[in-house]
């Protein structure tokens, strides 16, 4: 008896959480916050584009992005040309290597 109480019990709580979530006033409460994040987040991406400190500081970020990137074109071309210089020098090695045998 207690346990068919307990299932029954159970069942209606989850019938009436069912109910809860499906109901059509919590979907249009739960859309209308949406529309509302929706709304506040644009607004919000609004005035960070037009932020002065904010344009101020994507320019900063976009200046130290630039010469970070020139930093590392500018190692790239040196371990480039000290493993070309290194290839060339073994190379000539062997030649000369060759010509005096």
């Amino acid at each position: 008896m207690k346990e068919r109480a307990k299932k029954a019990r159970h069942e209606a709580y989850v019938l009436a959480k069912e109910r809860k979530k499906n109901d059509h006033r919590t979907i249009q409460l739960k859309e209308k916050m949406k529309q509302g994040r929706r709304e506040a987040n644009a607004q919000a991406k609004q005035r960070r584009k037009n932020d002065p400190t904010q344009i101020a500081f994507k320019a900063r970020l976009k200046k130290d992005r630039q010469e970070v990137n020139k930093q590392a074109k500018e190692q790239r071309k040196a371990r480039e040309d000290a493993t070309k210089n290194a290839e060339r020098a073994s190379k000539d090695a062997r030649l000369k290597a060759k010509l005096q045998a």
